[in-house]
Parts: structure tokens; C-alpha cells; sequence
């Protein structure tokens, strides 16, 4: 009987709470705005890899490519700002499984750089200058715009007016 009496004390103090939802009008809607407009800019991530006997080795080498592939891109129209180091790795490189006992061989470093292009007539002559020198490793290239907000303040208006 208790625990009936809890139910219906829980029930009533719940009604209260519901009526006041179920008497609040609610429109939900959803809009779709696209806009489609020509990149600007490109970023390109590329990267160098080395191997070495050491791990000091393989990091010298690696710091070494890539101090000469930032003149080589510069000289190409790339400037300081649009450049960025990234991603420094070491690991061992690891030989011998066929005989059962893995061995460290030496050792593989690799660093990355993101690259902002500018002008997008350049990409192949960035690409062909950082290669020159030793970026062995490209992870891709992505377009986009140098200042997406008017055309994202232009999509949001298309969604709005969609919606409504």
C-alpha cells in the first residue's frame, strides 16, 4: 500500500510539470544553405623521412632535409608564416623477425610540414621545390579559403530562410 501511495504521490507531483511542457507551443525546423565558391589557398602537408644507424643519426639527418627544403620552398613564394613543423617522430627500426630474435637496426625519424600556398597557380612549383631537397613523404593536399566567414555568413542565411 505504501509503495501505491508513493506512486501516486510521484504521479501527481509529475502532472504539474507536464502540463506546463505540453502547454508550451515548440516548432522545431532545419535548414540546408550551400554556398559553392572557388578556393583560395591550398594546404599541403608534406614531410620528410630518414633512416640512421642512431637515433641521433637519423635525427640530424632529418633536421638536415628539412632545413633545406624551407629555403628551396621560400624561394618559390612560400613565406615564414606559411610554413609549420610538425609532427617529430623516432622509432627504432626493427629487423630479425624471420629468425625469430627482433633486432634494432637503427633508426627512422620523421618530421612534417604543413605548407599554406597562397597563390594556387604555384602548387605544382611548391611541390616540385620541396621534393628537390628531400620531403619524401606527401599526406595530401586540401583547398579551402584564406577568410571563410562571409561565405559561411551567406550559408547560414540560405539555411534560415530554408528553414523557415
Amino acid at each position: 500500500m505504501r509503495v501505491l501511495s508513493a506512486l501516486f504521490l510521484s504521479a501527481a507531483l509529475a502532472l504539474p510539470a507536464l502540463a506546463d511542457t505540453a502547454a508550451t507551443p515548440s516548432v522545431f525546423a532545419t535548414g540546408t544553405g550551400t554556398v559553392e565558391v572557388k578556393p583560395d589557398i591550398a594546404t599541403v602537408s608534406i614531410g620528410v623521412t630518414t633512416q640512421g644507424d642512431t637515433a641521433a643519426g637519423s635525427l640530424k639527418a632529418n633536421s638536415d632535409a628539412i632545413a633545406a627544403v624551407m629555403p628551396r620552398l621560400a624561394s618559390a613564394g612560400i613565406e615564414e608564416r606559411d610554413m609549420q613543423t610538425s609532427n617529430l617522430y623516432l622509432n627504432p627500426n626493427w629487423s630479425g623477425y624471420d629468425t625469430g630474435t627482433p633486432v634494432i637496426s637503427g633508426y627512422i625519424a620523421s618530421n612534417m610540414l604543413t605548407i599554406t600556398v597562397r597563390d594556387l597557380d604555384k602548387i605544382g612549383a611548391v611541390l616540385d621545390s620541396a621534393v628537390t631537397d628531400g620531403a619524401n613523404t606527401l599526406n595530401g593536399v586540401t583547398f579551402g579559403l584564406a577568410d571563410p566567414s562571409p561565405v559561411l555568413d551567406e550559408a547560414r542565411k540560405e539555411a534560415v530562410a530554408d528553414a523557415r
